[in-house]
């Protein structure tokens, strides 16, 4: 799997004034966009083709990043003329994927392997990276059993449990699922109805994370992730 797709067409409302102008993943993290240090892991990962899925000011990320190569692979975008949520973003962009891809959100680091996510069985339309989380009240909590994602919970629950880590192996036929031309969610409309049909795959990894999604997270960001992932791979534009 050599195609990585990141969302990072979200409004990031809980960080108030910070994201007024600026989409959540481009929000600078020591120093570089937020966004830079995933498409380095990505690119660190094997990736060959990059592709964003943008919606809020879909312009500004077109902008930095339509044509751009990061270590000699290039970046695309897909933009959506009106807010069309995650799964229907992606379902915009069906002219532009593969068979399957890797999908990563664009406001969580991982350092789990995505590349693991696509191990047999394959009866499985969508497989997801789970992290395990002393405090989980700042996510939705899954409930998982043999492997099969049972039932997403939401945020709020305090106490130990796993959280959606935000990235993901999906096959094609997940955009059948994803009706046209009208917003829609993949967490919150395609990934339940997934789960309960024992289509999602959830597979417990370790590894360092963050969301960047609420203002404390950002701020331990700022020293954390540069300390981490220093810039190795992300070129200039159009470079």
């Amino acid at each position: 799997m050599t195609q990585w797709v990141f969302l990072v067409g979200g409004a990031g409302t809980r960080l108030g004034a910070l994201t007024a102008n600026t989409p959540k993943p481009l929000l600078p993290v020591g120093g570089r966009p937020f966004l830079d240090t995933l498409l380095d892991v990505a690119v660190g990962h094997g990736a060959s083709d990059i592709l964003l899925l943008a919606g809020f000011h879909a312009d500004t990320v077109a902008e930095a990043y339509e044509g751009r190569r990061v270590n000699g692979v290039p970046v695309r975008c897909s933009i959506e003329d009106e807010p069309l949520g995650t799964a229907g973003a992606l379902r915009q962009a069906a002219a532009m994927l593969g068979d399957r891809w890797i999908l990563m959100n664009g406001d969580t680091l991982f350092e789990g392997d995505p590349r693991a996510l696509g191990r047999p069985p394959e009866d499985w339309l969508v497989s997801m990276a789970l992290r395990r989380l002393d405090d989980t009240s700042r996510a939705g909590v899954i409930d998982l059993a043999d492997g099969r994602v049972q039932r997403f919970r939401e945020r709020g629950t305090a106490g130990p449990g796993l959280v959606n880590a935000g990235v993901y192996v999906m096959r094609r036929a997940v955009l059948d699922l994803i009706p046209n031309g009208r917003a829609c969610s993949l967490e919150g409309e395609i990934f339940p109805r997934l789960a309960a049909e024992g289509l999602v795959q959830g597979i417990e990894q370790e590894g360092y994370f963050i969301d960047i999604g609420v203002v404390e997270d950002y701020a331990r960001a700022q020293s954390e992730v540069p300390r981490r992932h220093p810039s190795l791979f992300v070129k200039p534009a159009r470079a």
